[in-house]
């Protein structure tokens, strides 16, 4: 806090409602500190029964010296900087759960938890964070997001973060701080990347990275590729690792491998099926959601692209899509940005995995909506679904739709249209 202020307004990196919020402060010599109105003698535990603007939520922090100097500074309960947020259409049932997303860019990004009805329940501020996710191990709540670390992120024009993920308990406070271990596929070990990452208990979880190898085109040419890699951690020890180079029936890719973007790949959601515990991979410059066999690493299946085994008509085929995820009916649902049409929809399949066939087929055209990057879709109930919207080309952050009356029920508006990911969580 800087004292030659005389009234500064100073940001808190993090505050929750419902829990002790809590600040340190290093006294200044021959000082008083009064924080709302009570001296400060050691660590102060704040608790907020709301997170909003208004200058009744504040804290006020006042030093007074013997020399007759003062200074008030003030902690608002959402930094100045937060963008609006507002949901709109509250006439409706609202979910038991909390909306989970992050906001904005850079060193100003915001992850929060947000109510359906529009409070903010938590938010912390960090560099390039996103991907704020919830889970219950054991009775017990955690939450996890990812954070950039800046100084492997100078490269201009990249298509992803290098970072940790970090796990926090059920007050948010940091558990530790995850990046992935040296191994003979990755020698460096080195931060995971952004896109998304799994873990199926404190101990046990699944990163993603990438590994840069050279590739040459025969006439001398050099290129670096950029292959998608996967690592499962559990207790401490790597039980699983794929790397996509090693499967070169990918490299006939939407990205030639020889000009200026050799991310052929760019995986940007990975799931576990529920049913047989293999991994779904979405592969965005590859058109296609593959499912890779969780022992083998074998690929199982592939649906869309260069290399599409379900043999999909013009209708069902999507273009750098997001966020491939079964729903309670084991139907895969997708986020289908639609690039190549300039139309993003949600696209919903019924598999026969084994004979790779499409069953069932469903297209949900919402109107206007283009979303160029990012984005997600999850099923609330049997007829809802809530869509992150990533960066569209308007300022809706998430639309909680139900498909049986073919309407939105909520949706998030914000002041910005800089999101990775909205998602929804009991």
């Amino acid at each position: 806090m800087k004292l030659n202020v005389v009234n500064p307004r100073v940001n808190a990196k993090s505050l929750a409602v419902g829990i002790d919020n809590r600040l340190t402060l290093d006294v200044p010599v021959n000082s008083v500190v009064t924080v709302n109105g009570r001296r400060y003698t050691g660590t102060v535990n704040l608790r907020f029964d709301r997170l909003s603007r208004e200058v009744s939520h504040n804290t006020v922090i006042k030093i007074s010296r013997t020399t007759g100097e003062q200074r008030t500074i003030t902690i608002p309960a959402l930094p100045g900087d937060f963008p609006n947020l507002e949901v709109s259409g509250q006439n409706f049932t609202t979910p038991k759960g909390d909306y989970y997303g992050n906001v904005g860019t850079g060193a100003s990004t915001y992850v929060y938890r947000m109510t359906p009805d529009g409070r903010i329940l938590y938010y912390r501020r960090g560099q390039d964070i996103d991907n704020l996710k919830k889970y219950t191990f054991g009775g017990k709540t955690y939450y996890s997001f990812f954070e950039a670390v800046p100084e492997y992120n100078q490269i201009e024009d990249f298509s992803l973060k290098f970072g940790q993920i970090v796990l926090l308990d059920d007050q948010y406070r940091q558990i530790r701080r995850i990046r992935l271990t040296p191994t003979r596929k990755l020698p460096q070990g080195g931060y995971a990347e952004n896109h998304d990452y799994i873990f199926l208990s404190p101990t046990h979880y699944i990163l993603m990275g990438e590994v840069y190898s050279p590739i040459k085109d025969g006439k001398g040419n050099t290129n670096e590729m950029r292959s998608t890699y996967i690592q499962e951690l559990d207790g401490g020890k790597v039980t699983f690792e794929w790397l996509s180079s090693e499967h070169h029936e990918l490299d006939d890719s939407y990205q030639e491998l020889m000009d200026n973007n050799e991310d052929y790949m760019h995986s940007n959601s990975l799931v576990l099926d529920p049913k047989d515990g293999n991994f779904v991979l979405s592969a965005r410059n590859q058109d296609a959601v593959m499912k890779i066999d969780h022992h083998t690493g074998a690929i199982v299946w592939t649906l869309g692209g260069k290399n599409d085994q379900f043999s999909l008509p013009k209708d069902q085929r999507f273009s750098r899509q997001h966020y491939a995820y079964f729903d309670d009916d084991h139907n895969l649902l997708l986020f289908d940005n639609g690039v190549s049409s300039g139309h993003t929809t949600i696209k919903r399949y019924t598999l026969d995995e084994k004979g790779h066939k499409v069953t069932a087929f469903r297209n949900f055209d919402l109107g206007d909506h283009f979303s160029m990057y990012c984005g997600s879709v999850q099923q609330i109930s049997a007829d809802r679904y809530f869509i992150g919207w990533g960066m569209a080309s308007n300022k809706v952050l998430a639309t909680l739709y139900d498909f049986r009356n073919d309407k939105v029920i909520s949706e998030i508006v914000s002041s910005t249209s800089q999101s990775y990911r909205t998602q929804y969580f009991e």
